[in-house]
């Protein structure tokens, strides 16, 4: 899951908050890099701390879609 920081109505740090408070089974098996154009130094602190798997800082590239499915998924694409 790609999740931005800054998204109307919840951002990206309100949305991993309500995430973990979900009652869904394999949550844990749920792959989120957070993707943003800040680089505001509080939200590089949270980022830290999130339960997140990684950030990347936009533009997305192909390359760096690429890298994250080679990372998390052996280079396949999830179902």
């Amino acid at each position: 899951m790609l999740l931005d920081i800054n998204m109307p109505v919840m951002d990206g740090f309100e949305f991993l908050d309500a995430f973990a408070n979900l009652e869904i089974t394999q949550k844990e098996s749920v792959v989120i890099v957070m993707l943003t154009t800040s680089l505001n130094p509080k939200d590089m602190d949270r980022l830290k701390e999130a339960p997140i798997q990684g950030f990347l800082n936009k533009p997305l590239t192909e390359e760096m879609v690429g890298d994250l499915l080679a990372t998390h998924f052996h280079g396949e694409q999830p179902c």
